[in-house]
Formats: C-alpha cells, sequence, structure tokens
C-alpha cells in the first residue's frame, strides 16, 4: 500500500477520527482491522465514522453481526435526522448477519442465513460482485462472530482471499475483531494481512473510565502510537479530546 501525502480524493478517504489522528486520508482500497475491548464504545466509532461521511455524500455500508439492523439506524438517525434520504439514493446500506440468529427472517435488502463458511459464501458472493465495488467505506461491527462457526483456519483462509478482493475496489474497509478472544496466531496473521491496525480500549483516569483509541500500525507511513481520549455526545456519537487539553 502506497501512502502518499496530498492524495487526491478519488485516490484517498478522510475517515473521521482515524484520519485526524494520523493528519491524513486512508488510501482507497485500504483494509483497516480494529481490535477492541468489548466494552469500549466500538459502535459508536463506526457509527460516528458512518454518519460524517455520509453527511459528505459518500456510500456507506454497515454489516452487523451482533447488533439488530434497527438499532444502527437509530443510533445514526439520532445524528442524522434524514437518514431516509441517504437510504433511499442508495449512499446507506446496512448489511444483516445478524438477524438470522434470532431465528427470524431478515428484511434486509443484504442478508445471510448462516455464518457457516459453506452456506455463506453461497449467499454472499453475489453481494460481493454486485455491491461491494460501490461502498466508499464499510465497517463490519463483530468479525469475531465467524469463530462460533468456523474453526481459525478455515476463517482466514477465507479472510485472506475477501482481503485480496477488497484492495481492488474503491472503498475502506473497516474489520473489527474482538480482543482476548482469538488465539495469539489468529491475531498475529491478522495484524500481518491488514494496511493498518487500531486498537480501541478502556483506561482508568483517576476515579473514571476513559475511552481510547490509538494507532498500533499503519503500514509503509510515520503515525502516532500514543492512546487518544474519546467522549461519547449526547447523540452518541464520538469526539476526539485534542492532544493538548
Amino acid at each position: 500500500m502506497v501512502w502518499l501525502d496530498n492524495l487526491a480524493n478519488e485516490n484517498a478517504l478522510d475517515i473521521p477520527i482515524i484520519s485526524d489522528i494520523l493528519n491524513r486520508p486512508i488510501p482507497r482500497g485500504s483494509i483497516i482491522v480494529l481490535l477492541y475491548e468489548p466494552s469500549a464504545q466500538w459502535l459508536s466509532l463506526i457509527l460516528t465514522i458512518a454518519s460524517e461521511l455520509l453527511r459528505r455524500g459518500q456510500v456507506v455500508a454497515i454489516t452487523t453481526t451482533i447488533t439488530p439492523p434497527e438499532q444502527v439506524r437509530q443510533r445514526i438517525a439520532n445524528a442524522l435526522p434524514n437518514l431516509r434520504d441517504p437510504e433511499l439514493a442508495k449512499r446507506l446500506t446496512v448489511i444483516d448477519w445478524y438477524t438470522w440468529m434470532t431465528g427470524k427472517k431478515s428484511i434486509e435488502r443484504r442478508s445471510v442465513d448462516s455464518l457457516a463458511l459453506a452456506q455463506f459464501n453461497i449467499q454472499d458472493s453475489s453481494y460481493q460482485r454486485d455491491d461491494s465495488p460501490l461502498y466508499d467505506f464499510l465497517a463490519i461491527d463483530n468479525m469475531s462472530a465467524f469463530l462460533k462457526y468456523n474453526d481459525e483456519r478455515a476463517f482466514m483462509q477465507w479472510l485472506d482471499k475477501t482481503i485480496g478482493r477488497m484492495r481492488e475496489m474503491k472503498g475502506v474497509r473497516l474489520y473489527c475483531f474482538l480482543k482476548h478472544f482469538h488465539s495469539e496466531p489468529f491475531y498475529a496473521n491478522l495484524e500481518a494481512m491488514a494496511d493498518g491496525v487500531i486498537d480501541l480500549d478502556i483506561h482508568a483516569r483517576g476515579k473514571h473510565l476513559e475511552n481510547v483509541i490509538r494507532l498500533k500500525n499503519m503500514k509503509g507511513v510515520q503515525h502516532p502510537t500514543e492512546w487518544r481520549t474519546l467522549r461519547i455526545t449526547t447523540t452518541g456519537l464520538l469526539k476526539l479530546v485534542s492532544a493538548n487539553r
């Protein structure tokens, strides 16, 4: 992946919070891995990025594996009251990998009936071919959910192939994984494949807990590695606290 200081909009995307820390846009086709503490505000981070990109007119997809699709819409609508407009314009797609686990049938345009790879690949392959090239940004809230239905080796083989295909597309992908859930070799392979790795955690400050984020690795570019504090707003989104507070 080539990082340039002055990438044109067609070659790079300014990702809220991440680009603010990095002080430059993210090249299109990049695969970013988010490793998050379960109690951290991981969904708020995804929705913060998605909401701002939608406000800028970008095409966004959010894939839910552990979050009900309607909850995603309700949370984004707190920041974007006219949410129906980007959905009608097909600038927002909620991809439902969640509802099948409840025993119900999804009403979303894009959904699957299983995360077991044999069946999942049959259902999702046409979506990857037809829809995936359209997205400027796509986030998957918890890819660790796949490991409840597949072994690590099979999943990593599938992820290798998927990442190879996604790098050829114009969008930036944010693949989110739980910390403390997988084996050490799994995390090592994951970080080796990704173009960037982000940590989202909870740290104690005095008597309080704070949501914090850091850029653990961004390949091929100098970047800050210190932890930065995130503050949750009244709309449930996140704001990056100044480093000089």
